[in-house]
Parts: C-alpha cells; structure tokens; sequence
C-alpha cells in the first residue's frame, strides 16, 4: 500500500499482518482527496479506526497541519506509530490507542475534516459517533465509510447535511457537513 499524492506520492506504508484491518483502497483514498482538495491545506484531520493510519497519512502528504489518529488495537497502533516515523512526521500526528467513542469524547481539538471507517461489523456505532463530532465541531467536513448495502438511515441526522454518497466496489462513501 503506498500514498496516491501530496508530498510522500508513492512511499510504501506497513499494514498489520492478519485479516483485522481493512485498508481503505488507494482509489477510495484518492477519492476522498479529490473531494476536499480545497479544505486540505492546512487542515486538522480526525482519522478513526485509523488501521494501517493511511487516511490520515495522506492528509498530512497533501498538506495537513494535524492528524489524530485513533485504534484500539495494539497491532494498529504499532503500525501507525512505524509509518509516522518513517515519513518522519512525528510533529503533525497523535496517535491514540483506545475506543473510539471514549477517545472522541476526549477530544478537544476542533477538526476540519474527520474520516470514520470503522470495521463492517461495527456500524452500528456510526450514528452515535457523528452524534458526537456535531457536538464539538462546527464547520467540519465529514466522510463515513461503510460496506453495502447501506445501513445508515441518512435522514435522521438533522444536525448533518448529507452531500453525496459514492459506491466503491463493496464500500459506499458518504460526505457530510456539518449543519
């Protein structure tokens, strides 16, 4: 897995070995990057279940002032903490190992842009997360990535406006704002 653009273009990142991480796919990256090219530069970036730390990685490539990354899982973290060092960015990144519920609670940063992507089984939790980042982040851009089909019920976040949702193979990417 390598970074798809901004200044670390093409470094290789490590991935956790074993089936618990599911990197986010370089072309749902680019993506994402495509969308928010304009808020990037110099952006906060809140990357949870952060996994391999890619999303957050390529923020910080493409021009990112911060990124949070949080994981609870040990092996995670290790590989987040090895990419970070690797591309020597130690002073733009925080890693947090823990729940992502609790550790969202936590946080006191406002974020310009927050990536939820949490494993496929655990989507129940999204609502509930984006329940707390319209509490402590007014202005953010917010991407949600799940498996299909959908289990979002899109029209009951009336703190959030729903922008677009894109499918990517077995995933479906949504963009929101916050309202």
């Amino acid at each position: 897995m390598n970074i798809v653009g901004g200044e670390f273009k093409g470094r290789k990142l490590q991935s956790p070995k074993g089936d618990r991480t599911r990197p986010t796919s370089g072309m749902l990256r680019k993506a994402v990057f495509d969308i928010c090219r304009n808020e990037i530069e110099g952006a906060a970036f809140l990357d949870l279940f952060a996994g391999t730390g890619a999303m957050g990685l390529e923020a910080l490539s493409r021009g990112a002032n911060l990124a949070v990354f949080i994981d609870k899982d040990k092996k995670a973290i290790e590989c987040i903490k090895a990419n970070i060092a690797t591309l020597k960015v130690e002073d733009r990144a925080k890693v947090i190992m823990g729940d992502v519920l609790s550790a969202v609670k936590r946080l006191d940063t406002p974020f310009t842009i927050i990536y939820i992507d949490p494993p496929y089984d655990l989507a129940y939790l999204i609502p509930e997360i984006l329940n707390l980042i319209v509490t402590k982040n007014k202005q953010a851009l917010i991407f949600v990535e799940e498996g299909t089909p959908s289990s979002l019920k899109i029209e009951e976040f009336t703190s959030l406006l729903h922008k677009d949702t894109r499918k990517f193979g077995n995933s479906l990417l949504h963009k929101f704002e916050v309202l």
